[in-house]
């Protein structure tokens, strides 16, 4: 499974189960609500002069009112549970964006300084005198102007020494993709994680 995949589903089913807490919340003070309706006796208390009311509740309202905090409890642990599941997912994605970034700079460091490695032997054989593609000119002006024209300068000097013809340090040139986005790499890794099946504490999942 890829891990946009269980973030996902870890979401839809914490959506399932907080709206199923909410209509149980309703249902509990809904119950309560009856409580000096439907579910008690009422008895006067002390001297029966009605000086204090007590409220007598039926077994049959506590029985009600103890299913109804156990499938609250229920809801709750699984809530709990999905959020830590979740966040253990998006942990993962995290350092797996962090990682592929890191991988890139460190690519492009590496291709920065085999650039600036060429570009230095391209100026020492101008200053040489030699003979260089112009491709190879150009990537050397583009680097540094400066660096260029002191290698231009050091090569009239050197006019009556022999002078290689050289083959460019690049080559052909091939076209580069694009690195890809680290957060999309992070999201389409596969993860080894089981989802929870969910019990709505009414009989249904």
């Amino acid at each position: 499974m890829k891990i946009r995949e269980a973030r996902a589903a870890y979401t839809q089913q914490l959506d399932i189960l907080r709206k199923r807490q909410r209509e149980l919340l309703k249902e509990k003070e809904a119950h309560e609500a009856q409580a000096f309706g439907a579910a008690g006796n009422i008895s006067f208390g002390g001297d029966g002069t009605g000086g204090g009311v007590v409220l007598e509740l039926s077994e049959e309202y506590r029985r009600q009112a103890q299913e109804l905090q156990e499938k609250l409890d229920r809801v709750k642990e699984q809530i709990e549970e999905h959020i830590k599941l979740r966040d253990d997912v998006i942990e993962l994605e995290t350092g797996i964006a962090n990682a592929e970034a890191a991988k890139q700079q460190g690519e492009a460091m590496q291709e920065y300084g085999e650039e600036v490695a060429k570009c230095l032997e391209i100026a020492r054989r101008i200053s040489n005198g030699d003979r260089v593609p112009a491709q190879d000119e150009k990537k050397l002006m583009d680097f540094n102007m400066e660096v260029y024209m002191t290698a231009k300068h050091m090569a009239s000097m050197n006019l009556d020494k022999e002078h290689e013809e050289h083959d460019s340090l690049w080559g052909e040139e091939e076209e580069k993709g694009e690195n890809p986005d680290p957060m999309e790499t992070a999201a389409e890794s596969e993860v080894n994680v089981e989802i929870p099946e969910i019990d709505l504490a009414d009989g249904s999942a």
